[in-house]
């Protein structure tokens, strides 16, 4: 099974990865130009399914970066950002009654979920590149059940590198969607390579 200290310790490995980082950090600023930016966070989910090196890849093939991030995105806001505002909205009426800090509760698990829920649901996406295998909830769910929680971990490293790295905000965003994401993809293809060997075995 991979781990997120090997995951990542592939990632750093080239020298290349600081400027690729920059430039997907500077592409996260710019409407219309962020979809490059998930384009290229999709290849690299790509590539982990595969089994491929895990790197970050050189900036190459614009027009299938531009197009599989309008995917990427869509999922993105469906699968990570809708339910965290949808966990925001059910503080309201919990601070209205000043329970201090218990009225962020409700956000946790929605936080904790939106990664790797998000890298599930792309990863389904890439097998037909249709948006219904990215939004089967069932199967979604089953992806992160079958994990065993070990997504947690990664989880947790995802929000404290956004919280140590907040003045850096895009390139932190984009080197922490980059490792999570390339660690989940790497994860669901474990488990499902060790499933089909199973199968095979019986």
């Amino acid at each position: 099974m991979p781990t997120l200290e090997l995951v990542c310790k592939r990632l750093f490995s080239d020298p290349s990865w600081l400027v690729r980082c920059a430039i997907g950090a500077i592409l996260l600023l710019i409407p219309i130009a962020h979809f490059f930016a998930f384009g290229y966070l999709y290849q690299m989910i790509s590539r982990a399914r595969r089994g491929d090196a895990v790197e970050f890849p050189p900036w190459e093939d614009w027009q299938r970066l531009f197009t599989n991030g309008v995917a990427a995105f869509i999922l993105f806001v469906i699968l990570g950002v809708m339910p965290v505002a949808a966990a925001w909205v059910l503080t309201w009426p919990l601070r209205l009654m000043a329970y201090g800090v218990i009225v962020y509760l409700p956000l946790l698990p929605a936080v904790m979920l939106a990664g790797p829920l998000t890298a599930a649901g792309i990863y389904q996406y890439q097998k037909r590149e249709d948006y219904r295998d990215a939004l089967r909830l069932h199967i979604l769910g089953a992806m992160l059940r079958s994990s065993r929680a070990r997504f947690w971990v990664p989880t947790f490293a995802l929000i404290g590198l956004l919280v140590v790295g907040y003045p850096l905000m895009t390139f932190t965003v984009f080197i922490a969607l980059g490792a999570s994401w390339t660690f989940y993809a790497a994860f669901f293809r474990s488990i499902e390579e060790s499933r089909k060997a199973r199968t095979r075995s019986h």
